[in-house]
């Protein structure tokens, strides 16, 4: 089957450079000559996105909490990141070290945060949208694993860009109340509006729903082009299909569905999940959104995928399933030997081939 996804580096990159924070503060560094800069006392913000992209953790920060930056003489640091941009190299320092800084970020200082928004577009973009127009139709659990999910959602916005990219709308009374409770005083937007009113009325035209049984896939052109993606705001324990489709909104956008080779078996449907696989195709798949549900699958995706492509397969005639098929299946997915093994048992069936798969798959 042909995939429905092609990457465009250029529009991709175009897209990093015009909207994710870390570039309006490396712009900064570059207008001021910095060339090694220290960072201390870095807020919890900071050290949570410190691992995967310490430039954008410290910009996410001073967005959150402010910091402050300043020229300094005899600071040292041992070097934690280096990166060329416009360019100028520049490297990121820890204390301690014998490296020697020319500037530092102080978590705990204050102005950073405004010379970064100047810098930042008034309008961000693109915006994820969750609506929590169904919420009353949650069990308690599913609303327990709803708040979860949600405050999932904040670390991955904040992965790629920050919180005023993210709005939670369509809210009834108490849920806002609810909501600051997980978030605490971040900012994020909260609208009692239908999400893609909320989204309109804020100037967004482009306005994608994320719906499973929407009649068409997710284009590049989709993730690359679109100012607006909404997600339903939904936890099924026990499956209610068209949940999403019952959402009250207003038809100002245009409903699309994540799939993979065809279809959404095994495709994450968390909420932070599926944004994930959005950001990841608008900034690093570069509009190849296949690729991004590969990058964003559990094993525990893999290994329904797996068992739905082995029922296809066998279609209930066959009782043994041979190792090769396992390779064909792993070109595509995320797939390991265990979960395989796993998936055909579901399917009932056993794995057949070498002794070598035998063993791996731990059979006798």
């Amino acid at each position: 089957m042909t995939a429905l996804t092609v990457a465009d580096p250029e529009r991709c990159r175009a897209r990093r450079l015009g909207e994710m924070p870390r570039y309006r503060l490396l712009d900064l560094l570059v207008e001021e000559g910095v060339e090694a800069l220290l960072a201390v006392r870095l807020g919890h913000v900071a050290r949570r996105v410190m691992r995967s992209d310490p430039v954008q953790a410290l910009a996410v920060s001073a967005l959150v909490q402010d910091a402050s930056l300043r020229r300094v003489e005899g600071w040292r640091g041992s070097p934690l990141w280096s990166e060329e941009h416009r360019g100028r190299l520049i490297r990121l320092l820890r204390p301690p070290g014998d490296a020697v800084a020319d500037a530092a970020y102080d978590g705990a200082g204050s102005g950073l945060r405004g010379r970064l928004l100047e810098l930042l577009p008034e309008q961000p973009r693109p915006v994820i949208a969750v609506d929590l127009g169904l919420v009353e139709r949650h069990s308690l659990d599913e609303a327990g694993s709803l708040r979860l999910q949600l405050g999932a959602l904040l670390g991955v916005v904040r992965r790629y860009l920050w919180d005023r990219h993210l709005l939670l709308a369509g809210l009834r009374p108490g849920v806002a109340e609810w909501l600051r409770g997980l978030m605490g005083s971040v900012s994020v937007s909260l609208s009692w509006l239908p999400s893609d009113e909320a989204l309109w009325i804020r100037g967004y035209r482009r306005i994608i729903l994320l719906d499973p049984s929407a009649p068409e896939p997710l284009s590049p052109d989709d993730v690359l082009e679109a100012d607006a993606f909404i997600l339903g705001g939904i936890v099924d324990k026990v499956a209610r299909p068209g949940e999403t489709s019952r959402l009250p909104l207003r038809g100002l956008h245009q409903p699309r569905r994540l799939e993979l080779r065809g279809s959404i078996h095994g495709v994450p449907n968390r909420i932070n999940a599926v944004a994930e696989i959005i950001l990841r195709a608008r900034y690093e798949t570069c509009g190849d959104v296949e690729e991004a549900i590969r990058r964003t699958m559990s094993r525990r995706d893999a290994r329904l995928r797996a068992y739905v492509e082995l029922a296809r397969w066998s279609r209930g005639k066959k009782r043994t399933v041979p190792w090769s098929l396992y390779e064909q299946l792993r070109s595509w997915l995320p797939l390991t030997p265990e979960d395989f093994a796993k998936a055909a048992r579901m399917a009932g069936l056993e794995v057949e081939g070498s002794a070598k798969a035998k063993h791996i798959t731990g059979q006798r």
